[in-house]
């Protein structure tokens, strides 16, 4: 027997390998990944944990079709990151001067939002001219176009993109010298699609969906980052710090000296630093780079944060994760991160939990009214004159089970600076 397996080993060993990858595929197709998109990121980011680039960092976040009626969707798509894909594309693209087309004209300004047969990528708040260069590999002269909100790609006649401006309502045309629209089309092509339309209210420019639609639900495992070295990381900086650590109730406080103190809660995974330490003054234009390098300091995987957002009198910048271009939100502010840099203080806020997994789901959909119907509802509220914004995104809730949470759609409305889930406002 034993010299019969030593004569047929090598059959043996084959014949193993074909059943237990029979049985593998058996799993996948039985009980796949609903979001396979993450999926693959993270396995690229748990084999190599890849630092994303700043550009990945300051990628738009949404990419909205209009068709040759006007009529407008959002695309996303659970397979690829679609406004990545879109980004590589655009690198290699080669443009021309540049040409300021219209300004301080919101009716001119809306058409450009919504230019026919064109395919428009948008950033959750404006981003210096110097990003959109970093991200897309380009060379746009700054001083011509300062900041930039959206970027039109029209389809059909000249080769041309446009740079939106929402201060003053910019527009701003790029001649195409070289570079073809073909991929960007065709990644189009195979995505979902949500009908939107865009609106320029009381001097804001906003996205509103003007029938219902449906969204997926997702579930996650959360993974944790180590609280000693994270603390480390934010506290040392470039240089290696004693640090002292005391408890207060709830929070652990992690010293260096006089000028860093973090302070995190035990319950609920969170974190507060802040440094004194920085006698450096940054221009706004500058915290970009500067934000983004601590950020990677800190050792949290980045591969689906973005930016998300500024509020420039506070010098504070917001970093948030962000689903299939859905922004994620929590009233514990797990899923995002805040950077200040202001009068010589420094402070980050953020939590020690992240999504990692995708978990299987009986993928199940969600139906989200349309925006009318939730202005409506909001009305009734003694507080909608302190509204401030409405948008799309995934309530994080984690329930009883710490490790496993659950992402459902829902509407957000800024309340006094913060997003909060608009059914907060309508029970």
């Amino acid at each position: 027997m034993i010299k019969k397996l030593r004569t047929n080993w090598l059959a043996i060993a084959l014949a193993l390998a074909v059943i237990l990858s029979l049985f593998l595929s058996s799993l996948i197709w039985t009980n796949p990944f609903q979001y396979e998109g993450a999926r693959r990121e993270n396995i690229r980011g748990n084999q190599q944990y890849t630092t994303q680039s700043m550009g990945d960092v300051y990628l738009p976040t949404t990419v909205v079709r209009t068709d040759r009626r006007g009529n407008q969707t959002t695309l996303y798509s659970p397979e690829v990151t679609l406004v990545r894909e879109m980004r590589d594309s655009i690198r290699s693209w080669q443009f021309g001067r540049v040409s300021a087309v219209k300004t301080n004209n919101s009716d001119v300004y809306l058409s450009y939002l919504r230019h026919r047969n064109s395919l428009m990528l948008s950033y959750p708040n404006a981003v210096p001219t110097l990003i959109f260069n970093e991200t897309f590999s380009q060379e746009i002269n700054s001083d011509q176009v300062g900041q930039i909100n959206h970027i039109v790609i029209p389809l059909s006649g000249p080769r041309e993109v446009y740079l939106l401006s929402d201060h003053h309502y910019g527009i701003y045309r790029l001649r195409v010298n070289k570079g073809s629209f073909s991929k960007i089309v065709q990644l189009a092509k195979g995505t979902k699609q949500i009908p939107v339309d865009h609106k320029i209210v009381n001097g804001q420019t906003i996205t509103t969906y003007p029938r219902e639609f449906t969204l997926p639900t997702f579930a996650f495992q959360i993974t944790n980052q180590n609280i000693e070295t994270l603390s480390s990381n934010l506290i040392s900086g470039s240089r290696q710090s004693n640090i002292t650590t005391t408890r207060n109730g709830d929070r652990t406080i992690y010293t260096s000296g006089n000028n860093r103190r973090l302070s995190y809660n035990r319950v609920v995974g969170t974190i507060n630093y802040r440094s004194y330490a920085s006698d450096e003054y940054r221009s706004t234009e500058q915290l970009y780079s500067y934000f983004y390098n601590r950020l990677v300091k800190t050792g949290v995987q980045l591969n689906n944060i973005r930016f998300d957002g500024t509020s420039a009198h506070d010098r504070r910048f917001t970093y948030r994760t962000f689903i299939d271009g859905f922004p994620v939100f929590n009233d514990d502010g797990y899923g995002s991160i805040t950077m200040t840099d202001k009068n010589g203080a420094e402070q980050c806020q953020m939590s020690r939990y992240s999504l990692q997994v995708p978990l299987p789901t009986s993928q199940r959909q969600e139906k989200l009214p349309s925006s009318t119907t939730v202005f409506n509802l909001l009305h009734a509220s003694p507080h909608f004159k302190e509204f401030k914004g409405l948008r799309i995104g995934y309530l994080w809730k984690s329930g009883g089970n710490k490790k496993v949470v659950k992402l459902t759609p829902t509407y957000f409305v800024k309340y006094h600076g913060n997003w909060v889930d608009y059914e907060e406002f309508v029970k």
